[in-house]
């Protein structure tokens, strides 16, 4: 539809109710234009909904609906990033904006420290780049208060995946930016239930890497240390994703989360 021209008007819902039609309007609209030299034209409402006008359906909770539609916005902007402006870095930049809009707290650890902290899954996989932006890291927010029941959400954060030293072939390899999917989807989510304000205890963890390749990668038969002891031995480099989450896991579960 034409920007800039609305508020259009949904005259007929067919039984659907008014926050889905209000819904489906607003992720009907999303477009992915960060590189585009030339934008539309939108007026200060669409630019501030980033959606196309609309006559808000009666009875829509215009609240709910767009925290839902700012959501997956972000969730679908960071996959459709490509993974030279998508490293672990960027990724934390986005968990940092998130984090800033809810007054959440953060902390990261980066690189070689990786294995101070005892997540030695994560450092190997990402270990073949441990050059600033590019470095492997696992990231954390948390959220809410203490008595709140404690929820801890997970997500893969390979922000690019070659296949490792089993290296994918090319038509695998060209959709790997979206490898860290995982992440993007738990950071629109973490983003939904703060903005919703749900009464939960919220602890968000992402293990972020490349899996690249150079002379110091995980191989094929290496025997992995994940962060509770267990040994993991690698039969394919590209099945990294459940080595750097089960670092992961392992630390959320120290913590007893209720879900």
């Amino acid at each position: 539809l034409p920007r800039g021209v609305g508020p259009y008007k949904i005259t007929s819902f067919g039984g659907v109710k008014a926050d889905m039609v209000a819904l489906a309007w607003a992720l009907g609209c999303y477009s992915f234009d960060y590189f585009k030299r030339q934008k539309h034209e939108v007026t200060e409402e669409e630019a501030a909904n980033k959606f196309v006008g609309v006559v808000w359906p009666e009875g829509a909770d215009k609240e709910s609906v767009k925290h839902t539609a700012e959501a997956i916005f972000l969730t679908r902007d960071l996959i459709s990033t490509p993974a030279d402006e998508m490293a672990p870095g960027d990724l934390q930049d986005a968990m940092e904006r998130v984090a800033s809009l809810h007054r959440a707290s953060t902390q990261h650890v980066i690189g070689n420290d990786l294995l101070n902290r005892n997540f030695p899954m994560v450092h190997a996989v990402g270990r073949a780049n441990l050059e600033g932006n590019h470095a492997p890291r696992l990231l954390e927010l948390r959220w809410g208060s203490d008595k709140d029941p404690k929820l801890t959400l997970i997500g893969k954060g390979v922000t690019f995946d070659t296949g490792g030293l089993d290296i994918k072939p090319a038509s695998a390899m060209r959709v790997m930016k979206k490898d860290m999917g995982g992440a993007a989807q738990i950071l629109g989510l973490a983003h939904l239930i703060m903005a919703q304000k749900l009464k939960v205890n919220l602890r968000v963890l992402i293990p972020t890497v490349e899996n690249a390749i150079s002379g110091n990668a995980f191989r094929p038969g290496d025997i992995l240390v994940c962060r509770n002891g267990l040994t993991t031995e690698i039969g394919n480099t590209d099945a990294e994703g459940r080595l750097v989450m089960a670092d992961a896991m392992v630390a959320a579960c120290e913590e007893h989360p209720d879900l």
